[in-house]
């Protein structure tokens, strides 16, 4: 039962975001010495991975066997269907060969292809998480040059303006944001290991929690070393990719911004919730707004047409989605690691008020927290 929820939790994140904080919190209380001796035993149990299944049969050759590569590789959404087909029949084939290299008495079928689906699945995940993210890059690159403005768009914020609590040209906050997007789909890339160590460390005796006040109600305040270290080194890397590095790079963890590791992956598993709306947006002016006469002409007479729609949405969402606004103070929001996806949220709550509202509502918006 415990196996069934962890999973299906870490697959679909969206989902049950308040029962299975409590259920984790339930287990961590769980844990204390004086509730272990009514028990007589511990209910801790790591969860159940890919690599500690066929360590147990002896089976972690598999993992090197290079048609896994293959087996476990998504399939693009190729075109025509005849194609798309061919490359899954493919695959199919390929896991079928692994089943019977791999598989034993003890070590069933069933199981192997468990173990094949299950990194499959992880890969689907963490590709289509990613390739949000990657989208998001690719519109900045593509509408947006750090060393040059056209026309009314710039990127560039003055601190107490317009809610803003930074102060950035118009190239420094392109960079701010390009590293800030990499730092997310970074993160995406890492999300089940992340939720591994987060478990690891909520569950950790010896780093008990303290319930506290921390400015946004009462809290557990627990240290989160192993996910601390794994962001760290996420930070590190994305540093090297962009080669430029724009405001702090604190990472909150175990504090009052950022209580404990379960608030942690809760906030990083939210950032598809923010970006596919405004990509799904962005899309339907390419599209059906565009073939659409009376949706065409509103855009032509409010906006100036398709293409300043567009530069419009996305030059409010780097601005201001990535202004370091959102917190009651310096050290709730700015530009530190938490701060950026504070802010992001913050533009997402003031959706309301923007002039490009009405065409969210069109495409079909209904919230960030709704289906897309």
């Amino acid at each position: 039962q415990l196996e069934y929820a962890r999973r299906y939790k870490i697959m679909n994140p969206d989902l049950m975001r308040s029962e299975y904080p409590k259920f984790i919190y339930m287990l961590q209380d769980i844990m204390r010495d004086q509730v272990q001796e009514q028990f007589g035993f511990s209910i801790k149990h790591d969860i159940v991975t890919v690599h500690s299944v066929l360590k147990k049969f002896g089976k972690l050759g598999m993992l090197d066997d290079p048609a896994m590569k293959i087996a476990t590789t998504p399939v693009p959404m190729l075109r025509p269907h005849a194609k798309l087909n061919a490359a899954l029949r493919k695959k199919d084939k390929i896991v079928k060969e692994i089943i019977q290299k791999y598989s034993s008495y003890e070590f069933d079928k069933e199981l192997c292809e468990s173990c094949i689906r299950s990194i499959d699945d992880a890969n689907c995940y963490v590709r289509d998480n990613a390739e949000t993210v990657n989208k998001m890059i690719v519109m900045l690159k593509k509408y947006f040059k750090p060393d040059e403005i056209e026309g009314p768009f710039s990127l560039a914020i003055d601190e107490s303006v317009a809610g803003s609590r930074l102060t950035h040209d118009h190239g420094k906050q392109f960079h701010f944001c390009l590293q800030s997007l990499t730092l997310w789909r970074n993160i995406a890339n890492e999300m089940f290991r992340l939720w591994y160590m987060v478990e690891q460390d909520i569950l950790d005796e010896t780093h008990p929690y303290e319930y506290r006040d921390t400015g946004q109600g009462f809290n557990r305040v627990q240290q989160s070393p192993q996910v601390y270290k794994a962001m760290v080194d996420i930070v590190e890397q994305t540093k090297e990719e962009v080669g430029e590095w724009v405001g702090s790079d604190r990472v909150h963890i175990g504090d009052n911004q950022v209580p404990n590791g379960m608030m942690f992956i809760d906030k990083y598993t939210q950032v598809n919730r923010i970006i596919n709306p405004i990509l799904k947006t962005i899309d339907a002016i390419n599209g059906p707004f565009q073939k659409d006469n009376s949706h065409h002409m509103y855009i032509k007479s409010t906006f100036g047409g398709c293409e300043a729609l567009k530069k419009l949405i996305l030059c409010d969402f780097f601005k201001h989605g990535f202004d370091g606004s959102g917190g009651d103070n310096m050290m709730d929001a700015g530009s530190c690691i938490d701060g950026r996806l504070t802010s992001a949220w913050n533009w997402c709550q003031n959706i309301k008020q923007k002039p490009f509202y009405p065409i969210f509502l069109l495409s079909g918006f209904s919230s960030f927290d709704g289906a897309f």
